[in-house]
């Protein structure tokens, strides 16, 4: 299972919808080989008919801040061709949220000319970000003071931002760690937060929200909730893992009751970092945890397909490449992006 193409960088990445190119971050914290502090977004092309191992850089501009997660939105419905590539969001450390036009990083020479918008209303580093599928020119954001903000970006560079969302009372969210939305059901999405509560949202329109079905809820012991996903499938289970080295377990939840678990996936040793469902067959997800490992989960069986090769550190970030069954990307503290493919099977088509 080598390594069929790379970058050098030590950046979170968001593969485009619809097109061949990945966008790459540098990450906050990261420390690459140079000691830089500097901070930049990438994109890089994909090309698979190439026999050069390195990923060719399509465009490129400078950050103000480093990258705390990345989002690739398709384009907004009544965006023009100007946003044919569609939009990638970046989650900074200085609580912003930066909005960026790809295109215009691949066809123009001046790097100030794709930025679009600074989108400002949290407090903290912003970890969870991301594109809703089925509606492109929503965009759901959370950071450290708890609450989950949605960004209406139909006019990208008119921005347009709805009442915030916060939970109350004793299962209230602090540092918004993951936000997901679900791919069924358009005005429905989750938050996750590292004092390990979770909290299923619906939207009704520009008039606010309420929480869906049981609320808020948290396992017995509140362990830290570092990443959770929709099951891409089943529109009422959601998966959360937690970065706490005792408590590495994936488990799987119904909204419809959150008394306990439905079932946990076992066999990292140490916390979970990142996790990605794949797309286009919700038998497959992939984690990467402190123990240097990334595996792909059988969800039917349980039972763990396979894994990229051993690493000296840990991959951070992995992703799911939304147009070649098999194909990830895994973003490893070793300084390098990496493209592998894991040859798991074909979808059911």
């Amino acid at each position: 299972m080598a390594c069929i193409k790379s970058a050098s960088r030590s950046a979170l990445v968001a593969f485009a919808p619809d097109a061949p190119y990945l966008a790459a971050g540098t990450m906050a914290g990261a420390v690459d080989l140079s000691f830089s502090s500097t901070a930049n977004l990438e994109i890089f092309k994909l090309d698979f008919q190439s026999d050069a191992h390195d990923l060719p850089v399509a465009g490129a501009c400078p950050s103000a801040e480093r990258f705390n997660r990345l989002s690739w939105g398709k384009p907004p419905g009544s965006a023009s061709e100007e946003y044919a590539l569609g939009l990638v969001a970046g989650g900074l450390g200085d609580g912003s949220i930066g909005i960026w036009n790809p295109l215009k990083m691949i066809s123009s020479d001046d790097q100030n000319a794709a930025f679009v918008a600074k989108l400002e209303k949290h407090v903290g580093p912003v970890r969870g970000l991301e594109f809703s599928v089925l509606s492109s020119n929503l965009l759901a954001s959370g950071a450290d003071e708890g609450e989950l903000c949605i960004w209406d970006l139909a006019k990208p560079s008119e921005p347009n931002h709805f009442p915030s969302l916060k939970s109350a009372g004793s299962g209230a969210q602090t540092e918004v760690s993951f936000v997901s939305w679900n791919p069924k059901f358009q005005h429905i999405l989750s938050s996750t937060s590292y004092n390990g509560i979770t909290v299923p949202f619906q939207l009704f329109g520009i008039y606010g929200s309420r929480n869906l079905l049981q609320g808020n809820f948290a396992d017995s012991n509140r362990r830290r909730c570092s990443v959770l996903q929709w099951n891409p499938d089943v529109s009422t289970q959601l998966i959360i893992a937690s970065d706490d080295d005792n408590s590495p377990a994936l488990r799987v939840w119904d909204v419809r009751k959150t008394i306990s678990p439905v079932r946990e996936f076992v066999g990292h040793t140490k916390g979970v970092i990142a996790m990605s469902w794949c797309p286009y067959d919700s038998s497959f997800l992939l984690t990467c945890a402190k123990d240097n490992r990334t595996i792909c989960w059988d969800t039917i069986s349980g039972e763990v397909v396979c894994e990229l090769p051993a690493s000296t550190n840990w991959n951070f970030d992995v992703h799911w490449y939304p147009k070649t069954p098999g194909v990830i990307s895994a973003s490893s503290f070793d300084v390098k992006v990496g493209i592998y493919n894991i040859e798991v099977k074909a979808p059911n088509m």
